[in-house]
C-alpha cells in the first residue's frame, strides 16, 4: 500500500435510501474488500465530518454472544437503567 503524502479526496453522491458508492482510490487506501463493514463516527462539534473506520469482514460479529444473548443483554441494561430511578 503506497501512503499518500496528502489528504487524500474523493467525491461520492449519496443516492435513494441513503445508498452511496465508496470511490476506489478511498476503498484502496482502506483497503477495504467486500463484505468488509465501515464504521461511521461523528463528532457533534464537526457534524460536517465524519471519520471512517474498517473493520474486516473476517473481525465483524467475532465477539457476537460473548455478553449473551440479544434479549440478555437488553434485559441487563433495563435491570441496570430501573436501579438509577431507586
Amino acid at each position: 500500500m503506497t501512503i499518500a503524502r496528502r489528504p487524500l479526496e474523493a467525491d461520492a453522491r449519496l443516492r435513494a435510501k441513503n445508498q452511496l458508492t465508496l470511490p476506489e482510490p478511498i476503498a484502496e487506501a482502506l483497503g477495504a474488500e467486500p463484505n468488509d463493514f465501515l464504521v461511521f463516527e461523528i463528532d457533534a462539534a464537526r457534524p460536517d465530518l465524519a471519520l471512517v473506520h474498517l473493520v474486516k469482514a473476517g473481525f465483524a460479529g467475532a465477539l457476537t454472544g460473548i455478553y449473551g444473548t440479544t434479549e440478555d443483554v437488553k434485559a441487563f441494561i433495563r435491570e441496570e437503567q430501573a436501579a438509577w430511578g431507586e
